[in-house]
């Protein structure tokens, strides 16, 4: 794999000296999110403001179809947090998805994930959109690696793969050449498994979380006291 660019290292080293502050907690209103969702009760019990911790727990307690699709609302409030139209994306994934059921894939590609890991999950998706293009349909990669991610971190059987979104591919195009081209899409999991095997070993070199390398590459070329996340892929 390539070595640590310059640019994550100077990150880091920064990030480092200021006692390595966690990723900013987003803010998010219940009302817009219960208009598309309805009353469920997942987003009663996720913390205001989410952080990645309070995406965990929902992660944590899956065992079923209805816990699985708790996730996918917990992981997908984080990531649109701070965007109006968060809640209608959501709402519009479950809508478009029921054949094959949503919740149970969902339930599957989790499952996938804290047993055989992030590779295995995404190449599971690519699988099967393959003979069904509507599998998952306008779920696009950005957004199902935060599924995969979060699961594959509850998981005590597998590693822990890094999220992948529109953000991180620009990040690498400009900074890290060397791994080759990343393709944001569901016909490429050589791009994903390239992606995250490259960040676990950057993460073992600097002795961090692979989350805490995604982190780094998605925040700003900012002093840490002034970076500012958004989680749109």
């Amino acid at each position: 794999m390539p070595d640590v660019p310059a640019n994550l290292r100077m990150r880091f080293e920064r990030w480092d000296a200021e006692g390595r502050p966690p990723q900013k907690a987003f803010a998010w209103e219940k009302p817009s999110w219960q208009k598309y969702l309805g009353n469920r009760s997942i987003l009663e019990t996720l913390p205001k403001p989410i952080d990645r911790a309070g995406v965990l727990e929902p992660f944590q307690l899956v065992h079923d179809q209805d816990s699985a699709l708790d996730a996918y609302i917990a992981s997908y409030l984080w990531g649109y947090a701070n965007a109006n139209f968060g809640p209608y994306r959501a709402a519009r994934v479950i809508r478009l998805n029921t054949d094959p059921d949503f919740a149970a894939e969902l339930h599957e590609l989790a499952k996938l994930a804290m047993t055989k890991g992030g590779n295995a999950a995404f190449e599971y998706v690519v699988g099967k959109r393959q003979s069904n293009r509507k599998f998952f349909d306008q779920w696009g990669p950005a957004f199902a690696t935060k599924f995969i991610s979060f699961a594959t971190k509850v998981s005590d059987q597998v590693p822990t793969t890094t999220i992948m979104d529109s953000i991180v591919v620009d990040w690498f195009r400009e900074h890290c050449k060397a791994i080759g081209p990343l393709w944001l899409n569901w016909n490429s999991a050589g791009s994903y498994r390239r992606y995250t095997e490259c960040t676990a070993e950057w993460a073992e070199y600097l002795g961090i979380e692979p989350e805490e390398v995604e982190q780094l590459i998605f925040g700003k070329d900012v002093p840490p006291e002034v970076l500012q996340y958004t989680r749109i892929g």
